[in-house]
């Protein structure tokens, strides 16, 4: 039986990052319970177009991977060569129990890209960007860590997709021709509380 959701409510009215901070430790031990129970599908629809453009064995970068369904999507799919990183200390100890990835690490708000430029063949942030979660210049900075040709690979909710700076962002790179848009569909996000959102992949130009 469905439970009620009890902390995405709460995600999207998060104001500070010590508000994200405070809220993911206390979802961290039932948050994938909680998205399962309500048709979080967003992870499996990224990886099924993302398969459409990259090869298997080619390195992503997973930011923002909180407890790791994500990278399982990534794997299921077929991807071998999955990274990753999170803030959340005690959503990252859960991803390191996933077994999807080749490695991970806590992530820096002030730089989520540390790397050197061209590390990856893609970057995914999968419900990353957004009300209660990471600016819209993420999109920005991510393009910035990747290498002429590379991808990245979001997803927007409805809530992100109400937000000016998400439309804005995503209008600023396309039409000043710093990203080709490769694909880009709206769909279920949390189909069980008819939430949506939209997969986006962008190739670097």
């Amino acid at each position: 039986m469905r439970t009620q959701p009890k902390y995405f409510p709460k995600a999207y009215g998060l104001k500070t990052q010590s508000d994200i901070n405070n809220l993911y430790d206390d979802w961290a031990e039932t948050y994938d319970t909680e998205v399962k129970e309500n048709g979080y599908v967003s992870p499996a629809r990224l990886a099924s177009a993302l398969k459409s453009f990259l090869s298997f064995d080619a390195p992503i970068y997973d930011v923002g991977c909180g407890t790791g369904l994500s990278g399982v999507a990534l794997k299921e799919m077929g991807f071998l060569n999955i990274h990753g990183s999170e803030i959340n200390p005690n959503m990252l100890k859960k991803a390191q129990l996933s077994g999807a990835y080749q490695s991970l690490e806590i992530g820096d708000i002030s730089n989520q890209f540390p790397h050197k430029v061209g590390s990856y063949d893609a970057i995914v942030a999968v419900g990353v960007i957004g009300a209660g979660a990471a600016p819209a210049k993420l999109m920005s900075e991510a393009l910035n860590a990747l290498s002429p040709g590379g991808l990245l690979a979001f997803s927007l909710n409805d809530a992100a997709m109400a937000q000016k700076s998400c439309q804005g962002e995503l209008n600023k790179i396309l039409q000043n021709d710093l990203a080709t848009e490769l694909f880009s569909e709206y769909g279920p996000h949390l189909s069980s509380i008819n939430v949506g959102s939209t997969i986006y992949i962008l190739k670097k130009t």
